[in-house]
C-alpha cells in the first residue's frame, strides 16, 4: 500500500514531507501559483516522488480549460515531477508525458456508481494510456459499497480505487485492504471531502491487518 499526501498550497509541503509518504501530490488546480523555481527549491531538499495533478471541474476540481491549456500549464513543471495525473479528456498528451519518462496515473472521477461493465470498460480505457488507472466513484447505498469492494478485488493490478465525498469515507481503508494499491491522504489540510489524515489511515490499516 502506497500513501500519497495531497496538498493545495506549497506552504504545506514540509509538513507533508515530514510524514514520509510514498509521494506528494501537488493539486495545481487548487493552487494560486506554482512555478518551476518553486519546484526546483523543493527538489533541492527532498528526494521523494512528486505527482502533478490538474483536476478538471467536471471531475471535482477547479480547472476549466481545454487540453491545450492543460499542457501549457503543466509543461514547465514536468522536469521536476515523477508522475502526472491525466484525465481521459487530456489523454491526447499522454505520449508526450511518457516520452519525458514520467509515470502516468490515468484517472476518472464520477459522481455516479458504475455497473460492472462500465467499471471494466473504464479500467481498460485508462490502461491504454497510463500505468496506474485511478477510478473514483460515488456509492449511493450500502449495496454499492459492497459491489465496489468486489470490483476492486477482481480488477487487474496495479489499480487505485476510491470514492468521492464523505458519505462513504469508511470505504477508503477497506478498498486498500481489498487490493487498491494507493491511498490519497492529507497532512492537516484536506484537498477533498472524506480524506483521512495519513496518520489516521496508517493506523486504521494497521488495526485492520493486525489479526492477519
Amino acid at each position: 500500500m502506497k500513501y500519497i499526501i495531497s496538498i493545495n498550497d506549497l506552504s504545506q509541503f514540509d509538513v507533508a514531507a515530514a510524514e514520509d509518504p510514498w509521494a506528494i501530490e501537488l493539486r495545481l488546480d487548487l493552487m494560486e501559483a506554482c512555478t518551476p523555481a518553486d519546484l526546483q527549491a523543493i527538489r533541492s531538499g527532498w528526494n521523494g516522488l512528486l505527482l502533478l495533478t490538474i483536476r478538471s471541474t467536471d471531475e471535482g476540481g477547479r480547472f476549466a480549460g481545454d487540453a491545450d491549456e492543460w499542457k501549457r500549464r503543466i509543461e514547465l513543471l514536468l522536469p521536476y515531477a515523477d508522475m502526472v495525473d491525466i484525465e481521459r479528456r487530456f489523454s491526447l498528451h499522454a505520449d508526450w508525458v511518457r516520452s519525458l519518462k514520467k509515470t502516468i496515473i490515468a484517472s476518472y472521477h464520477t459522481e455516479e456508481m458504475p455497473d460492472s461493465d462500465q467499471f471494466s470498460l473504464c479500467e481498460q480505457e485508462l490502461r491504454t494510456y497510463g500505468e496506474i488507472p485511478k477510478i473514483v466513484v460515488s456509492p449511493k447505498k450500502n449495496e454499492d459499497a459492497v459491489t465496489l469492494l468486489g470490483y476492486t478485488i477482481e480488477a487487474e493490478k496495479p489499480i487505485c480505487v476510491s470514492i468521492m465525498g464523505s458519505g462513504y469515507a469508511w470505504l477508503r481503508p477497506l478498498l486498500l485492504v481489498m487490493g487498491s494499491g494507493y491511498a490519497y491522504c492529507h497532512a492537516g489540510n484536506a484537498t477533498a471531502l472524506g480524506q483521512y489524515h495519513i496518520r489516521e489511515m496508517r493506523e486504521i490499516i494497521r488495526l485492520l491487518l493486525k489479526s492477519q
